[in-house]
């Protein structure tokens, strides 16, 4: 049952980010749903792969894939739908934590942490450049 909060907060997450980007009209529920379609496939893949690595990837991904149709239906950038959509994938705990070990002089934990956070960020970024990289390709077809 917490699951489903946290797609709810999600959506929710996405949809203010949407009205300070000055996303309108029906675009803003449409960036909404993309947050929260990413944060429903990181749950997913998490409980099946029970890596965040994998998880972060497969939604950003989808999150992609998902901006790029909705850009095409919706005459659009897809920048409009995936920059409101990956608010809730990223990882500002794990930089809040690597800065607050990094202060109390705890340079290994702000190291393993820091890793982890870069990590994470990659997969989000490779997940972005190949969910979009097929949507793309996929169209062409």
């Amino acid at each position: 049952m917490k699951e489903y909060f946290g797609i709810a907060w999600a959506l929710f997450a996405s949809g203010a980010f949407a009205v300070v980007f000055n996303v309108r009209g029906r675009d803003l529920p449409l960036s909404a749903t993309g947050g929260a379609l990413g944060w429903a496939v990181y749950l997913l893949v998490a409980d099946v792969a029970g890596t965040e690595g994998l998880a972060f990837f497969a939604a950003s991904a989808s999150v992609a894939v998902y901006s790029e149709i909705v850009s095409r239906l919706a005459n659009r950038p897809a920048t409009t739908y995936l920059a409101c959509a990956l608010i809730p994938l990223v990882p500002g705990g794990g930089m809040y934590y690597t800065m607050a070990r990094s202060l109390t002089g705890d340079v290994y934990g702000s190291l393993a942490e820091g890793v982890a956070t870069l990590s994470t960020a990659g997969a989000i970024a490779a997940g972005v450049a190949i969910g979009s990289a097929v949507a793309r390709l996929a169209r062409r077809l």
